[in-house]
């Protein structure tokens, strides 16, 4: 049997495999790869509910573009330790190109709710959460110790592409189901 626990960060402190030291549990560092990690549940929550709710043509498209963006947020994650070239430019066009797709046949006149099925709602929650993590990648970054991750702007270009990628997934779904609700200022 293999154990979950090693009492090891029962001080607040865990292994930093970039730093190959331990660190506090709140340092930017860590911060930021947690945000990662629960963006990447939130993603893996839409993609769950996508195959619940949507009909299968949308679905599967959806899905399986979602699996890849929960692939390359852990490949961001690698990165924190020290391993480069997991994440580039290669990644950044096909984010683009994603949000590009999804994008058409949305009329994009005003803001609009985060609303529509529960799958685009979920979709919602993901792309801010991708937002916070984005920021919390800066604030790490910004520490002497975050200077030492490779590919810094490779990393913050994905992230940054990633959110709006699944910003027109919520909105192709909404338009595809139940249409989208403005705001009005």
């Amino acid at each position: 049997m293999v154990r979950l626990y090693t009492r090891a960060g029962d001080s607040g402190e865990t292994t930093c495999m970039l730093l190959r030291r331990r660190i506090r549990k709140d340092h930017p560092l860590i911060e930021a790869l947690g945000t990662i990690d629960e963006a990447n549940s939130f993603i893996g929550l839409a993609r769950a509910t996508a195959r619940e709710e949507l009909e299968k043509g949308l679905a599967e498209r959806l899905v399986s573009d979602l699996e890849y963006l929960q692939r390359l947020l852990f490949r961001v994650g690698f990165t924190f330790s020290g391993k480069s070239g997991l994440v580039g430019e290669d990644d950044v066009a096909r984010l683009e190109e994603m949000a590009d797709s999804y994008m058409e046949g949305v009329d994009l006149r005003l803001f609009i709710l985060p609303s529509g099925t529960r799958t685009s709602a979920s979709l919602h929650v993901a792309r801010s959460v991708v937002r916070r993590a984005e920021r919390a990648i800066i604030r790490a970054f910004s520490t002497p110790e975050g200077q030492e991750v490779p590919d810094r702007e490779a990393i913050l270009r994905v992230v940054n592409r990633m959110s709006d990628a699944l910003f027109a997934m919520a909105a192709h779904v909404t338009v595809k189901t139940v249409g989208l609700e403005y705001v009005s200022i």
